[in-house]
């Protein structure tokens, strides 16, 4: 009987594990670039004399299309894309649950924790960033290309 020396393969040695992670970064920072944008137009917006909701819009909908955009072509890693029309309407989708989650969970932490406004509201995004949009983005609006129904095998994982 022989016994064959197997490498072990760990959870955080998978190619696979070491491309999602890379791909959570880059959505991560596509979100961080969106929300710089956002901020950006409502800086320059209001002391421009435009009210401050209709900066808050215009700076919503720059900072989403900033995010979508960068991460239709650089945070998710696809072999093909589906249409633009596909993948925004699905975007917007996302994106409008989100706003209501975040309200729902900004309420949740300044309304009835009774944190302070600003980390409240601040932790609620950050809470529905990682457990709402992400996933959203990931397997909803940008999935189409990714090898999401196939399984590696162990062999694939230690590479024979």
């Amino acid at each position: 009987m022989s016994h064959r020396r197997r490498r072990r393969v760990t959870p955080l040695s998978s190619p696979r594990l070491k491309r999602e992670t890379a791909g959570f970064a880059r959505a991560h920072v596509s979100s961080g670039c969106a929300t710089a944008v956002n901020w950006l137009m409502v800086a320059t917006l209001v002391p421009m004399a435009m009210h401050y909701l209709t900066a808050a819009a215009v700076g919503a909908v720059s900072g989403g299309v900033t995010d979508f955009m960068l991460k239709r072509h650089w945070a998710f890693d696809r072999a093909t894309r589906a249409s633009m029309r596909r993948e925004g309407s699905r975007y917007a989708i996302a994106s409008s649950t989100s706003l209501l989650w975040n309200m729902a969970a900004s309420h949740l932490m300044v309304g009835r924790l009774h944190l302070p406004a600003v980390p409240g509201v601040i932790a609620a995004s950050v809470l529905v960033g990682i457990a709402w949009n992400y996933p959203m983005h990931r397997f909803f609006v940008f999935g189409h290309g990714h090898d999401n129904d196939t399984v590696e095998s162990p062999d694939v994982l230690i590479g024979r």
